[in-house]
């Protein structure tokens, strides 16, 4: 919810459709990071009850402003629900679209207090009494701003990138203070509910430094005649290293009332502290005439992917200005196919690839080598004299010429070169080849003609 729109529109709205006098007060903590940023981090943790219909709202922005927007975690009917909301912008009716959503990731618009894009995901599901990250950041790309989505989850030590939102105004940050807040959606105020948070950072724009969410004001809030029942049912304050907030019945503020200033012992300054750095862990290479495809994973435990970069050298010992250079910031992308139609056939290079992660640190570099080849990638099966289908495959892929072929070598590589099968042909016209054994990934299959004439490559998906 936007804070700004808490104690007119939407509580009219509620308690004219008959939610009665029974929520749960809504709490917040008011963040004091009066300060331009361009990316946030919080961790949170949910008590042991919570009752459906609760909004455990992680991080809260630019309410009213461009760029709007919350992330958090839901007790959805549905399920345990991971949420990311940007409201619509206000420079222009453009509309805001999606770059990249994770698996699971649901998107739609949505509308109440304003209209805009919200993704959900209950695929992943959370767990009360379990910790959880949430990152979201703020980048420039071709005129627009992309806002990303991350959540760690702590307990299975993995990372997750849920969506990339393509908002068309640019330029945009995090601009205003920071929020967290819990609400109580339906009317079960009769049931409490809590959250703790801690490890929270804004990164400031002016200089990139980071800075923890340190202090913080309580806020409980009031008049809200939607909670009149539980009204003064509430409570907040600091533990040895988390901020808390209670709300609902059996709760009291024994601690603090609403309004209070909270102070929060934070001894790392930084995520790169709390989170590993990113790490590639593998990297495939298949050289082709002009072509070089690149394949990789990333560290599921350690900080995703932001930005890849690859420089191509003509020797080992990586010396001189690269004669090839990549540098995209990409998150969710791990193949990429390089043009090397500049360099010599035959010849032996050597390509340096890290990554940069999410909170702006490099990876350990993988260096490998190859060689260009002389023969090309069939990939839009454009040849008059071979098709191959169906591609993407599931099982298997059809080789059908159209003309008798006397002598044909098919070797089917992975996308590493590493030769998988190999086998000889005469006089065919059909050829099956059987995935059925082989992981999901890129492959080729490199045709030889033993007359000499004819050699190809085909680029094969196996789902």
């Amino acid at each position: 919810m936007k804070k700004t729109f808490i104690t007119s529109t939407l509580l009219f709205l509620i308690n004219s459709i008959c939610f009665s006098q029974n929520r749960a007060p809504s709490c917040w903590l008011d963040y004091n990071d009066s300060y331009q940023g361009d990316m946030l981090v919080n961790t949170i943790k949910v008590d042991a009850q919570s009752p459906l219909y609760t909004y455990y709202c992680t991080l809260e922005w630019n309410a009213g402003q461009e760029g709007g927007g919350y992330c958090g975690i839901q007790d959805h009917p549905s399920g345990h629900n991971f949420i990311y909301s940007i409201w619509d912008p206000i420079a222009n009716n453009e509309p805001i679209t999606t770059a990249y959503t994770g698996v699971g990731t649901n998107i739609e618009s949505f509308g109440g207090e304003g209209t805009g894009l919200k993704s959900w995901n209950f695929n992943l599901g959370w767990n009360t009494e379990q910790w959880y990250s949430f990152v979201t950041k703020a980048w420039n790309d071709n005129g627009h701003t992309m806002f990303g989505y991350w959540i760690y989850k702590h307990t299975e030590n993995q990372w997750f990138h849920l969506v990339t939102m393509d908002y068309p105004v640019p330029n945009v940050k995090f601009n205003s203070r920071t929020g967290s807040f819990i609400e109580d959606w339906l009317g079960n105020g009769s049931q409490g509910r809590g959250v703790s948070h801690k490890y929270g950072w804004k990164r400031k724009t002016s200089d990139s430094s980071w800075n923890p969410l340190t202090q913080a004001t309580f806020e409980r809030v009031s008049p809200d005649a939607g909670a009149i029942n539980y009204i003064n049912n509430y409570n907040g304050g600091v533990g040895s290293d988390f901020y808390f907030m209670k709300t609902g019945a059996g709760n009291t503020p024994t601690t603090n009332t609403s309004g209070a200033i909270l102070n929060l012992n934070n001894t790392l300054a930084t995520p790169n502290l709390y989170f590993q750095k990113g790490e590639v862990n593998n990297l495939s290479l298949a050289s082709s005439a002009n072509n070089l495809n690149m394949t990789w994973q990333t560290s599921i435990s350690k900080a995703p992917q932001f930005s890849y970069h690859v420089k191509i050298y003509d020797n080992s010992s990586l010396s001189g200005t690269p004669l090839l250079e990549v540098n995209n910031t990409v998150p969710h992308q791990k193949e990429y196919n390089l043009n090397t139609s500049s360099l010599t056939n035959n010849n032996t290079y050597y390509v340096k690839f890290y990554i940069i992660d999410i909170f702006g640190n490099e990876s350990d570099a993988i260096i490998q080598s190859f060689t260009k080849s002389v023969l090309g990638i069939n990939e839009a099966n454009n040849d008059t004299r071979v098709k191959y289908f169906p591609n993407p495959t599931e099982k298997y892929v059809n080789i059908e010429f159209n003309t008798l072929q006397k002598s044909i070598e098919l070797e089917t590589l992975d996308a590493s070169g590493k030769l998988l099968l190999k086998n000889s042909y005469n006089n065919v016209t059909k050829i099956l080849v059987d995935f059925s054994d082989f992981k999901s990934g890129v492959y080729f299959i490199k045709m030889i003609d033993k007359t000499g004439k004819n050699n190809e490559i085909f680029k094969i998906i196996k789902k």
